[in-house]
This record gives C-alpha cells, sequence and structure tokens, in this order.
C-alpha cells in the first residue's frame, strides 16, 4: 500500500479507498453509492495543505467522525465544505458536539449510501463510540480503524506486516477488555482482514492478518 506524503493516494488492491497522510495521522476517503465520498477522521494539518480533499470530480457529501476522540480535524473541514453533513456514533455524538459546537446526523445517513460491499462495524467493549469501517473486494478484506489499531513504520519500499497498538489505547479506549477481544475474534471468524488502514500510523497488511490482531490483543489487553 501506498501512503500519501500529501494529499490523498490510491490503496493498492482497493478502488473505492483513498488514503492521506500528514505525520503519522492519516485520513482515508471511500466510495459511496451515486460516486461521492466520504472522508473518515480528516485530519487538521491536511485541511491546511494545497491538497485536502480527493483530487478529481468526486464530490465529498459525508464527514464520518469514527470516535469521540478524532475531532480537531472535523471544525476546519466543516469550515471547508460548509454543506456537507457530519456522521457519529450516539455514543460519540455528546462529547464530539461539546468539542465542536457542531451537529451531528445518525449513522444512518452514511449506511443508507454505502455500497454493498462496505459494512460500519461497532466494536463491543470500547468507551470512545469508535466504528470500523470493512471494505471487501475480491478476495481483500480491509479494516479501517481509529485508535484501535495502529502501524509501526516499515523500512522504505518494504510492507508493514505487523499491527501495533497505541499505549493510551487499553486505559482512554476500552471499557471491557474481554467483551473487546471476543468481539474482535467472532468479526475475524466471520470474515478475516488481509489490509488494515489506521488512523495512526501506516497500513499493514497481511495473509494471516487476523491471527495477527488476535495475538496483538492477547498480548496487550
Amino acid at each position: 500500500m501506498t501512503v500519501a506524503k500529501l494529499g490523498f493516494r490510491d490503496v493498492e488492491g482497493f478502488d473505492q479507498l483513498l488514503i492521506g497522510n500528514c505525520g503519522k495521522l492519516n485520513s482515508i476517503a471511500f466510495t459511496l453509492q451515486g460516486g461521492n465520498m466520504c472522508l473518515y477522521s480528516p485530519v487538521t494539518e491536511m485541511a491546511k495543505t494545497d491538497a485536502p480533499l480527493p483530487a478529481g470530480q468526486q464530490l465529498v457529501s459525508l464527514i464520518f467522525a469514527p470516535n469521540h476522540y478524532h475531532n480537531k480535524g472535523l471544525k476546519p473541514y466543516a469550515t471547508l465544505l460548509p454543506q456537507v453533513a457530519l456522521v457519529c456514533s450516539d455514543i460519540a455524538k455528546p462529547r464530539l458536539q461539546k468539542q465542536t459546537g457542531l451537529n451531528f446526523a445518525p449513522l444512518d445517513m452514511l449506511q443508507a449510501v454505502l455500497p454493498k460491499n462496505m459494512k460500519l462495524l461497532t466494536p463491543a467493549g470500547l468507551k470512545t463510540g469508535e466504528v470500523w469501517l470493512q471494505v471487501q473486494q475480491g478476495s481483500k478484506v480491509a479494516w479501517v480503524v481509529t485508535d484501535a489499531f495502529c502501524g509501526n513504520s516499515a523500512p522504505e519500499g518494504e510492507v508493514n506486516t505487523t499491527p501495533s497498538m497505541l499505549g493510551t489505547f487499553p486505559k482512554f479506549g476500552v471499557k471491557d477488555a474481554r467483551v473487546f477481544r471476543d468481539w474482535v475474534a467472532n468479526q475475524i471468524a466471520e470474515l478475516p482482514p488481509t489490509h488494515l488502514l489506521p488512523c495512526h500510523g501506516p497500513p499493514v497488511e497481511h495473509p494471516d492478518l487476523g491471527t495477527k490482531l488476535i495475538r496483538l490483543l492477547a498480548d496487550t489487553l
């Protein structure tokens, strides 16, 4: 996978996904029914660059605030895109509204325009209202996540194959570790991911990524 140093770039193997990078933070853009796009966790500093939005003719019609901590990029992008609706989970909404002063629609608005190969995943056992996006294309399955998992830097030219976890996540993100571990294991048993697109650090890619995630949870929670 390629992470852009500035602006958005294609995600190899996934026609409907773009990833933008600024520093160690990522924002993911994905195509909706009808061809418009949604921004997942917009990054503050990207709004100040010459390439704050995906290039081309696709319009951004939704901004997705995926948990209540990822809120700093919302006001800059709401200013940049004043006609665009913002969506979030019910759990994340109170803190997001308090921190930003913005209005948020329920996730039903996003759910109604998701392509058939995409699915919202709401992890059990967390306390931040975090919601993931699952995208399936052929034999590949990507999980777009916020704080639950992250990627470590790999040598230049090499694919990052090992997921990691932010040191702050167990304390600030997890409400019930056992419930979260069991939920992740059930999701992996149903449809194991091969790609991880986190908001923190580079993407991760491995054919047995699900096993690596389960092992990571067992070691850290």
